[in-house]
């Protein structure tokens, strides 16, 4: 988790610098891939295909689990991230506007990215200490 957080972290800072330099269309191109992944990350667990197999009425499935409180969890906490560091890096047009409203998480656009990240961080760490802790109880315990 702390690899990533840092991943998030370099991504920001690179990319920030970066993208006021593109033009127009290579910024177009650039949300119009992260509205196409946004929407792809959204309804990757909605299992359309799962639902045909066993002969479920997917429609009405689909909509049952895209109003599910760990659906709705999970799309929070995904979003949470995204927004604001879509916005923060300068990818922030109305193509991208548009496809979050539509989304339900514009938002998370306001929220503080790099308080977000602290606490990223912060939480990585701890789950870092924690899993040291058991392998050196397993350790301890074998040597014993």
């Amino acid at each position: 988790m702390q690899d990533e957080a840092r991943h998030v972290m370099f991504g920001r800072l690179a990319l920030r610098d970066f993208y006021p330099q593109l033009t127009q269309a290579e910024r177009d191109e650039r949300e119009e891939f992260c509205v196409d992944a946004c929407y792809r990350m959204r309804d990757r667990f909605l299992g359309e295909e799962v639902w045909a197999r066993l002969g479920l009425p997917v429609d009405e499935v689909v909509e049952i689990v895209k109003h599910a409180e760990l659906q709705i969890m999970f799309r929070g906490f995904l979003f949470t991230r995204i927004v604001p560091v879509l916005r923060d890096i300068g990818l922030w047009g109305p193509r991208i506007r548009a496809a979050f409203e539509d989304m339900g998480v514009l938002g998370f656009a306001e929220a503080d990215i790099e308080q977000l990240v602290s606490e990223d961080e912060a939480f990585a760490e701890d789950l870092d200490r924690q899993r040291m802790g058991a392998v050196h109880a397993v350790v301890d315990g074998a040597a014993g």
